[in-house]
């Protein structure tokens, strides 16, 4: 079944909010037992609120940290965007609805009409949606901050194999060796040698997580260290791209990873791995290697969520 066309791309259509600049709040309410209900009376952030069912807006308001209801809160708000602009139907009809493994779908209640395939990951203030209406399609995305001043912290205490070591349990042997082992093509020293690294391990964290989201299983997966990711590369972030290949906040899309399980290689999935701004990567995965991947669109939360929650 051909997927129905979204902000006029065909196939898996993908979104980010970065929920930072919005619904801000004072330093005084950022976390606490009652930081959320505080945050929740300002005017701005009633009016999204209000775009959710009362059981998504208890779901929000349950995180402790005010950063955390943000990422919750624009969790939401992507995927009953979603529903709306690429299944056609109202704001107030676009019920998410998961499958038996858990994952988010939206199936039509009369059983006639889009039906849409998607999953959503956050970290650090963003929030990012892969989706595509073709039912007979599987999608899983993930998306990571590195966070260098805590992780170059901890692997100056422990060492960075002995800090590597630790995830052991998440990669192969293989995997665990490639990142212990791996070294920038160009002379690093320092904390700029350590980001580098952090940069290569995160981009296998991202790929697996993305894949395994795919597949509908978490990381405690029976198959995980069955599973390898070969020719790993973390994407260039925007800031290393030349004036010529720079598109503002996107750095380098890669895709040329291989997937082996049990000594064989894995055929017929699209891996991509995707920077954002200098901080951050985006895993997609999806089991249809006929369904093209949309470039990420970076949305804005009046013109692009709001509005379409408004105008239905």
């Amino acid at each position: 079944m051909a997927s129905s066309p979204v902000d006029g791309c065909l196939g898996v259509f993908r979104w980010v909010l970065d929920v930072q600049p919005e619904w801000p709040c004072s330093d005084t309410i950022k976390s606490g037992r009652e930081a959320a209900t505080l945050w929740a009376l300002g005017k701005d952030n009633q009016r999204a609120l209000n775009f959710l069912t009362a059981e998504e807006r208890e779901k929000v308001l349950r995180f402790y940290h005010i950063r955390d209801v943000k990422l919750s809160l624009g969790s939401q708000l992507l995927k009953h965007c979603a529903v709306v602009k690429s299944c056609r139907v109202p704001w107030s009809e676009s019920r998410i609805s998961k499958h038996d493994n858990h994952k988010p779908c939206y199936v039509p209640n009369n059983g006639s009409g889009e039906h849409l395939e998607f999953n959503v990951s956050h970290h650090g203030s963003l929030v990012a949606l892969a989706g595509c209406t073709d039912k007979d399609i599987q999608i899983g995305v993930d998306v990571v901050q590195v966070d260098t001043v805590k992780d170059v912290s901890k692997v100056r205490q422990e060492g960075w194999s002995s800090w590597v070591s630790t995830y052991a349990a998440v990669f192969s042997d293989r995997e665990v060796q490639d990142i212990a082992t791996w070294k920038p093509s160009r002379s690093l020293v320092g904390d700029a040698l350590l980001t580098a690294k952090l940069r290569h391990f995160y981009a296998h964290w991202c790929l697996k997580e993305a894949y395994v989201k795919m597949t509908g299983e978490a990381l405690m997966a029976p198959w995980l260290q069955d599973m390898e990711f070969r020719n790993v590369q973390a994407p260039r972030a925007a800031s290393d791209l030349s004036v010529e290949d720079s598109k503002e906040d996107w750095g380098e899309a890669l895709s040329n990873v291989e997937v082996w399980r049990d000594g064989k290689q894995v055929t017929g999935v699209t891996l991509e791995l995707q920077a954002f701004r200098d901080d951050y990567m985006i895993g997609t995965a999806s089991s249809r290697l006929d369904v093209p991947l949309s470039p990420y669109k970076l949305l804005d939360l009046q013109q692009d969520i709001y509005s379409a929650a408004e105008a239905s």
